[in-house]
């Protein structure tokens, strides 16, 4: 029995192969045809050919109306979330029932419901890596089997991951914690640490369980270095894609679903001139943007500076830092958390005016000040360089206050360090009639320099109460040469420091319970982590979806030049040019003799019979055995580019090369 389900499976994995990530394509070398003397029109590559193939698959196999007793199994079917896997059965009547994914404790036990139906593609959840998980299901009718099912181990280092629960009457089992690595995986723990669930087909900052059961998490081509991403792209937890939003100025660290479908989103500047400090609001159905909002038509970008910038490594075009979305529906209010500007700012949406700003009003001297709060109590503090913003459902905003400095930028010279430095959950109380605030909750401040999280991290309510709280301190850094904690993203990448991420759920001020990870390893850092089911109420999991690519990048920003193309050389081995539903995209590599030398500009050109564009390509310079390598890469987007031919060009390390292609849309 065993072994037919075994050989069915080889025959969908077959197709499956080939998808390395979730959204899949054929790459064209460059070196394959640049030898030649023709020019090769470039390809489109269909981004969602293996996923549509699969889903056909998945649909013949159900002909073969397996009974439950031998349903087909197929682990990982479209090859990007390798815990997950897919039962196909029949019954004679429409029935539906359960799925209980067995846990290594009766407690971790995942269970789902089955949907009444003949025919059946049960999704499983919550597999363990490298190990035979019990799978059971259970039918109305009575009908019952269990399979042994089986994952290859997929390579997970997030250093010493340790669980422990003080409160077993506030733990809710049945939820896991969704984790987002800051490089780049999303998975999930269950209470006893195990990890069950896991992908790395797109970005990790910025993701959010939808109101219909799926993932929406950051695409994953990097428009600019280096978490700014082309959109969004909504997932289900097997991998399948249902849709990718392209976003004129990219995607980073948030966005929040609206109660109408749409989608408001943390962006950048059209022009990627400026990042962070951009907001849209993307139609649901058609990915349009509906809705835009520039910060610096609104405030001075040097009005209100914070120490964190001194630290943060960031590029002064980063003069906001918005890091956190909410929109507070009663009042028409799109909420930002701006950590370089150490605030909360409200915008009315209406009329993109500010309502007001939470934050230490130290420093902004071309602001209003009719518009920030006056603190009240004793016990009152600012917030610093924080992250994460949302309201209760009573109205009070709630934030991760990273404490970075504790002071604005023009007092740097005395921002707190050492032993002194510490990280908060922060709740405060708004009185917006006689624009008063005050503090009502805390927590983090008594964990002290050993809870410390100078960046990313999050607090999520986990009933809309102050009372049960969700907290990630994502990206403690300790030396324990120097015996030390009060560390940057600047020193991320430091040779020697331990990584430690703190992840609690707090009740009513008493810690329930505490995941840790730690060592060596920059996955250990977390942007934020949430708590969620692996199955849910609504259908989450459905072959017969179409996926589709909604919006569009924009028109990318190009200078027209003059250049003698008759020059230029056969493009060395090793490039590639690829074209999708939205852009051109190229990467390539070269070596200079030193790090410390300065590469030359590089660009992409495209050239026609009245004009010759050049577009900058991306280069980042590492040290090497021989001397530095410089990655180079980058993309136009196709929006201005139809009803033309344009033969492609690139200029990288002081020479032009011709790649033989040409672009005719």
């Amino acid at each position: 029995m065993y072994g037919r389900k075994r050989r069915k499976l080889f025959m969908i994995a077959a197709v499956c192969a080939a998808c390395v990530s979730g959204i899949a394509s054929t790459t064209v070398s460059a070196d394959e045809n640049n030898t030649e003397n023709v020019t090769n029109a470039l390809e489109k590559t269909d981004i969602f050919e293996n996923q549509n193939q699969i889903d056909e698959a998945f649909k013949s196999e159900l002909d073969n109306k397996y009974p439950l007793e031998n349903a087909l199994i197929v682990v990982n079917p479209y090859g990007t979330s390798p815990l997950s896997a897919v039962a196909v059965f029949s019954t004679e009547e429409a029935t539906g029932g359960t799925i209980t994914v067995k846990g290594k404790s009766p407690e971790n036990d995942i269970v789902g419901n089955i949907e009444s139906a003949k025919d059946h593609i049960v999704p499983i959840y919550g597999l363990y890596n490298g190990d035979t998980t019990t799978v059971e299901i259970s039918l109305e009718d009575g009908e019952k089997s269990s399979f042994e099912v089986t994952t290859e181990k997929t390579e997970m280092d997030y250093g010493d991951v340790k669980m422990e629960i003080f409160d077993e009457a506030n733990y809710d089992y049945s939820n896991l914690s969704l984790l987002c690595s800051t490089m780049g995986s999303v998975y999930a723990i269950d209470g006893a640490g195990d990890i069950r669930f896991y992908t790395n087909m797109g970005g990790s900052l910025g993701v959010h369980l939808l109101a219909n059961g799926h993932l929406m998490m950051p695409a994953p081509y990097v428009l600019k270095a280096s978490y700014y991403k082309e959109g969004l792209l909504e997932v289900d937890l097997n991998g399948k894609i249902y849709r990718e939003y392209a976003i004129p100025g990219g995607q980073h660290h948030d966005f929040r679903e609206l109660s109408n479908g749409n989608l408001l989103v943390a962006s950048d500047s059209p022009d990627l001139s400026s990042v962070e400090d951009y907001v849209v609001e993307i139609d649901r159905e058609s990915g349009e943007v509906v809705w835009e909002l520039d910060m610096k038509d609104l405030l001075d970008i040097e009005d209100g500076a914070s120490a964190s910038m001194e630290s943060d490594g960031s590029a002064e075009e980063d003069w906001f830092h918005n890091n956190g979305l909410w929109y507070d529906e009663a009042n028409d209010l799109v909420l930002l958390s701006a950590r370089h500007k150490d605030a909360i700012v409200a915008v009315n949406k209406t009329d993109k005016t500010i309502a007001w700003i939470l934050g230490d009003p130290t420093g902004w001297d071309k602001t209003d000040k009719s518009l920030f709060f006056t603190p009240t109590g004793d016990d009152f503090e600012w917030f610093y360089a924080q992250h994460c913003v949302s309201m209760l459902d009573n109205g009070d905003i709630m934030l991760f206050d990273n404490g970075t400095a504790k002071v604005k930028r023009i007092d740097n010279d005395n921002r707190v360090t050492g032993d002194q430095v510490y990280s908060r959950a922060v709740i405060y109380h708004i009185n917006t009639d006689d624009m008063t605030v005050s503090q009502v909750y805390e927590y983090g401040k008594e964990r002290g320099a050993d809870w410390y999280a100078d960046w990313i991290s999050g607090v999520d309510s986990l009933d809309g109460t102050k009372d049960h709280l969700f907290i990630t301190a994502g990206s403690h850094l300790y030396s324990e040469e120097e015996n030390r904690s009060d560390f940057y993203p600047s020193d991320m990448f430091r040779q020697g420091l331990t990584k430690m991420t703190h992840i609690d759920q707090v009740d009513e001020g008493n810690l329930t319970a505490e995941l840790t990870l730690s060592g060596d390893s920059y996955s250990v850092l977390t942007f934020r982590a949430f708590r969620m089911p692996l199955y849910t109420e609504n259908t989450d999991f459905d072959i017969t979806a179409k996926p589709e690519v909604l919006g569009s990048l924009g028109e990318t920003p190009y200078e027209t030049q003059d250049i003698d193309l008759s020059s230029a050389e056969a493009l060395p081995e090793g490039w590639t040019i690829k074209l999708d539903d939205l852009k051109v995209s190229v990467e390539g590599n070269y070596q200079m003799e030193s790090k410390a030398d300065e590469p030359e500009d590089g660009t992409l050109v495209l050239s026609n019979d009245t004009e010759t564009r050049e577009y900058a390509l991306t280069q980042t310079s590492t040290e090497g055995d021989n001397g530095a390598n410089v990655k180079v890469s980058g993309w136009v987007s196709t929006d201005s580019l139809d009803g033309e031919e344009w033969e492609i060009y690139i200029q990288a390390d002081g020479k032009l090369y011709n790649t033989k292609y040409k672009l005719a849309l």
